[in-house]
């Protein structure tokens, strides 16, 4: 078992981490349509199951950052043979991705007055912490007023920006390997193996 990244593929910890997020992220956005075609999203009925969502939310937060301090760490497979232009468009798609999941976890924290059970332990709304209430001292700002904007946002990101991302992403790994034919998408999947 490879645990590092070579030039020519992903160690096993990088491909965890990403697979990981990928889910987490997918299904997070499973859940929180689940919830708004299916339910009263102001219910009470409706928490255990955005609870779901907040928890998934949450995970996606806390692999990001050993996700980006290992691809920081670790030697990256090299470019596919390509245009110094593709590459670039590549690396800044990368980048928005890593972005794009910082964003929605923390916005959705941010703006979620509500703690996140995760059975063994739970993680705080952001409304009860000492940091809002710095914040709410000394803006003079309500709960309700500080959530609103950073709710907006997060709504925006994940009904416009993510779909845009994720999409080119899966468009890209799949033009890769099903036209290019080459091995970006291959040296990334669980279970591969390359020299």
């Amino acid at each position: 078992m490879q645990w590092r990244n070579t030039p020519t593929r992903f160690g096993v910890l990088a491909k965890f981490l990403h697979w990981t997020s990928a889910a987490a992220f997918i299904a997070a956005y499973i859940v929180v349509y689940y919830v708004i075609w299916f339910m009263d999203d102001t219910s009470p009925e409706s928490w255990p199951v955005l609870n779901i969502h907040w928890a998934l939310g949450v995970l996606v937060g806390f692999l990001v950052l050993p996700r980006l301090l290992w691809r920081l760490l670790d030697v990256q497979p090299e470019d596919p043979p390509g245009s110094k232009l593709e590459h670039r468009l590549a690396h800044i798609a990368h980048w928005g991705l890593y972005g794009l999941l910082i964003a929605m976890p923390l916005t959705g924290y941010l703006g979620t007055g509500a703690p996140t059970n995760f059975g063994l332990f739970s993680v705080t709304g952001f409304n009860e912490t000492a940091l809002f209430s710095w914040i709410s001292s000394t803006y003079d700002l309500s709960y309700e007023k500080f959530e609103a904007p950073i709710d907006a946002v997060h709504h925006f990101l994940g009904k416009w920006v993510a779909w845009v991302v994720v999409g080119l992403h899966v468009a890209a790994a799949l033009v890769h390997h099903w036209i290019r034919r080459d091995n970006v998408l291959v040296r990334m999947l669980p279970g591969s193996r390359m020299p």
